[in-house]
């Protein structure tokens, strides 16, 4: 998990990057057990975001926003490096994918980074590129209510 393209991360110039068809797409979810949130990704919602704490008050706050999502677990924080390590259950099958959440410095506040991978199978049929979704709306969300909860109470001693 890391910032913007850098290195071996992007293709050699001159030669464009291979993308599977949209009609072979589905082989993905057969093949693939682990999504990451990157800067190339097709997916808007795969990619890493800001939110407007630093990393030293990001962890608590996602730690304790994440702890009450259903069927989320956090199994370990990690405030001095920010990191957060939760589990993602699954509805049907109960299958449990790991998520490794780190907050990087950002001029917005943190730049939030993850990758969501199973612990068994070959493929997760997109379950992993879920995960990430959803902790990217749920993080999002929350941020954007703790701003407006600060703005009203700014407002109100005003």
């Amino acid at each position: 998990m890391v910032g913007p393209p850098r290195g071996g991360s992007s293709p050699p110039p001159g030669r464009p990057r291979m993308r599977r068809s949209e009609p072979m797409a589905w082989l993905d979810g057969l093949t693939r057990n682990r999504a990451e949130l990157h800067w190339e990704a097709s997916d808007p919602d795969l990619k890493p975001f800001a939110i407007s704490l630093p990393p030293v008050h990001a962890v608590s706050w996602a730690e304790k926003e994440i702890a009450r999502w259903p069927r989320w677990r956090v199994v370990a924080t990690y405030e001095e490096r920010g990191m957060i390590h939760a589990t993602h259950t699954t509805r049907v099958w109960r299958f449990v994918d790991d998520v490794h959440i780190v907050f990087e410095p950002d001029p917005r506040g943190s730049l939030v980074l993850a990758k969501s991978s199973s612990r068994i199978g070959k493929g997760d049929f997109g379950q992993n590129a879920r995960n990430l979704r959803a902790l990217a709306r749920g993080l999002q969300r929350a941020d954007r209510e703790r701003q407006a909860r600060v703005a009203e109470g700014a407002r109100v001693n005003a």
